[in-house]
């Protein structure tokens, strides 16, 4: 099991990775959000999910300490009662609801809409 999970681990960097080269040549880093998310394919929506889900359980597994570490343990703990797909239909939902709000990032909605460490915004944040 730990084997097959280092591989998915493994192939979602690469996958991430390769497709984000060209971009990254061009701009130095930077957060996903809803402009990109909306032109990503439904198979590199899963790779993006389950590469930062791979992320924070490798960050988890190295027993690494601080903030990281509790974000990553917390986003693992929590996580790990929704499917990939609800994730992803949560994402979708945000962004369809929210149109002026393209430029939050991706990993910031999965955190406020899928665990209890961000909490939602309020009406009177999202103004």
């Amino acid at each position: 099991m730990r084997t097959k999970r280092k591989t998915w681990f493994f192939l979602s960097i690469i996958l991430l990775l390769s497709l984000s080269s060209v971009t990254w040549a061009a701009e130095k880093g930077f957060l996903w959000n809803g402009t990109h998310w909306k032109d990503l394919t439904p198979e590199i929506r899963v790779a993006y999910v389950k590469g930062i889900g791979n992320m924070a359980d490798f960050e988890v597994g190295m027993g690494t300490g601080g903030r990281a570490g509790c974000i990553s343990q917390a986003f693992v703990n929590e996580l790990k009662t929704k499917t990939i797909a609800q994730i992803i239909q949560e994402v979708d939902k945000y962004y369809k609801d929210n149109p002026k709000k393209m430029a939050t990032p991706v990993i910031e909605v999965i955190m406020r809409r899928c665990t209890a460490l961000c909490p939602p915004e309020t009406a009177t944040k999202a103004k």
